[in-house]
C-alpha cells in the first residue's frame, strides 16, 4: 500500500502500533517500517501498549483490546496531525474471513458484508485485491516484507479459518475472491442499503421524539411485519443487546413498569409505550441556585422562567399548573432542583395536612414516563414545588404578600 501511494503521488503518513505481544519480533517489526518511512521520505508515528495488560484489565480478549487501542490512536494521530484518514490494507481475504467470523458467532445483514470499504475516517484502498494478488504485486517490484509470526498459528478463530476453511471453500470454487464474494457483498450491500430505507420510512409510524426522548408505539409496532426485527434496528446503536432486545419485546405484551437500560440509555415500558431516554440526561435535573436567577434556568430540554415583581392590587393567581406564583419573601436561598424521591413530603396547596409526592403523581395518574421526569423545587429542605404540577400551601399568596416569585415551565 505504501508502495503503491509512492507511486501515484498520494501524500501520506505512517503510523505504527506495537502491542508489545511478541517481544524481539514486536520490536523488529517496529524498526522494520520506520525504515520503509525514511525510505518514502514520510512522516512517522509509532505507539507501544501494553496490550495483554489492558485485555486483562478490561476483561477483554487481547485482539479486541488491541483493536480498540490501535484505532483509538489513530484517531488522535489524525486528529492532532490534520490528516483526513487512515487507510490500512484489508483485502478480499481478510472480508471472507471476518463474514465467517460473523456468521460463526452469529451476525445480521450487516455482518454478511464483511469489511466495508470505507467506514468513517477508515478506508480501505486494498479491498477489491486478494492475498495471491497482492503476493504478484509484491514480488513484481522486488519489496521485501515481514510476516507477522502469530499468522502461522491457530490460537486465534481467523488464523483456523484461513488455514483450515478457506482452501477447502476455494477448492471449491476457484473463483470465490475474485468473482463470487464481490459480487455477493455488492448484492448484500444493495439488500442492506433497501432494508435500511424501509426501515427508516416504517420508524416514522412508530417513533415519534419529544423532549429528547424517543417514544415507541407499541400499537403501531406489534401491526408490523417482523416487528421485533423492526424493533432491534431500532434499539441497536443505543447498546441494547440482542439478549435485552428479546426481553423488551416480551414485555411489550406484559403490564408496563419494566425497565431495561445499556450502557448509554434507558428504555421504560410505559402504559403509552415504550419511552427511550439518555442516561446522561438525569445529571440536567440537579441544580443549586445561590442567588435569584435573572431569566431562564435549563433543565435538560425544558427551561423554568423566572420573574420577580411586587405584587399588583387586584392580582389573579394564574390557573396553569405550569406557572407557580409564590410569596417572595417567605423564599430562603439557596434554591435546589432535583428529581423527586420516594418519601419527599410536602403540604399541596389547598390541604391542610402533608402528603407524599408518590400519592400526589398517583392522585394525578401520572404514568411511568412522566415520573421519572418530575422535579422538585426545594429552598433550604421543604418543597416549594412540585415543577409543574402543585405548590407548597406554605409558599402560597396572601393578603399579607408584598412580592411575588413567579416561575413558568417552558
Amino acid at each position: 500500500m505504501a508502495h503503491i501511494f509512492h507511486r501515484v503521488g498520494q501524500p501520506f503518513a505512517i503510523a505504527h502500533v506495537n502491542f508489545g505481544l511478541r517481544g524481539a519480533d514486536s520490536d523488529d517489526d517496529a524498526r522494520f517500517v520506520e525504515n520503509i518511512a525514511d525510505r518514502y521520505r514520510v512522516p512517522f508515528h509509532q505507539a507501544r501498549f501494553e496490550t495483554a495488560l489492558v485485555a486483562k484489565n478490561r476483561k477483554i480478549s487481547v485482539q479486541m483490546a488491541a483493536r480498540d487501542l490501535r484505532y483509538a490512536w489513530f484517531e488522535q494521530v489524525l486528529d492532532s496531525f490534520g490528516y483526513t484518514g487512515v487507510a490500512t490494507a484489508h483485502h478480499q481475504n481478510d472480508v471472507l474471513e471476518t463474514l465467517l467470523i460473523n456468521l460463526v458467532r452469529g451476525t445480521g445483514l450487516a455482518g454478511l458484508q464483511g469489511i466495508p470499504v470505507r467506514q468513517g475516517r477508515v478506508i480501505r484502498p486494498l479491498w477489491f485485491a486478494n492475498r495471491t494478488q497482492l503476493l504478484d504485486y509484491v514480488q513484481e517490484h522486488t519489496l521485501t516484507w515481514r510476516e507477522d509470526s502469530s499468522n502461522a498459528e491457530d490460537k486465534y478463530l481467523r488464523n483456523r479459518l484461513r488455514h483450515h476453511v478457506l482452501p477447502v471453500l476455494q477448492a471449491l470454487n476457484p473463483a470465490l475472491l475474485t468473482d463470487t464474494l464481490p459480487e455477493t457483498v455488492e448484492r448484500l450491500g444493495a439488500a442492506g442499503r433497501l432494508l435500511r430505507e424501509v426501515l427508516a420510512q416504517r420508524r416514522q409510524t412508530v417513533v415519534v421524539e419529544q423532549a429528547g426522548r424517543l417514544l415507541f408505539d407499541v400499537r403501531q409496532l406489534v401491526n408490523l411485519t417482523e416487528p421485533q426485527f423492526c424493533l432491534q434496528e431500532w434499539l441497536r446503536p443505543y447498546g441494547f443487546t440482542s439478549d435485552q432486545i428479546r426481553q423488551i419485546w416480551m414485555a411489550v405484551s406484559r403490564e408496563p413498569g419494566q425497565t431495561f437500560r445499556s450502557a448509554t440509555h434507558r428504555l421504560l415500558h410505559d402504559r403509552d409505550g415504550l419511552v427511550l431516554m439518555p442516561l446522561a440526561a438525569d445529571n440536567a435535573w440537579h441544580i443549586q441556585l445561590d442567588e435569584w436567577p435573572q431569566g431562564d434556568v435549563v433543565m435538560g430540554v425544558l427551561r423554568l422562567r423566572f420573574k420577580t415583581f411586587d405584587k399588583p392590587d387586584g392580582y389573579q393567581v394564574p390557573t396553569d399548573p405550569a406557572i407557580a406564583c409564590l410569596d417572595a419573601d417567605r423564599i430562603q436561598l439557596p434554591l435546589y432542583i432535583r428529581p423527586w424521591q420516594q418519601g419527599d413530603r410536602y403540604q399541596p396547596l389547598g390541604l391542610k395536612g402533608k402528603k407524599l409526592v408518590s400519592d400526589l403523581l398517583n392522585d394525578q395518574k401520572v404514568s411511568l414516563v412522566q415520573r421519572e421526569q418530575t422535579a422538585v423545587l426545594l429552598s433550604g429542605n421543604e418543597i416549594v414545588w412540585v415543577i409543574g404540577r402543585r405548590i407548597s400551601h406554605a409558599y402560597r399568596l396572601t393578603g399579607q404578600t408584598r412580592r411575588i416569585l413567579q416561575i413558568s415551565l417552558v
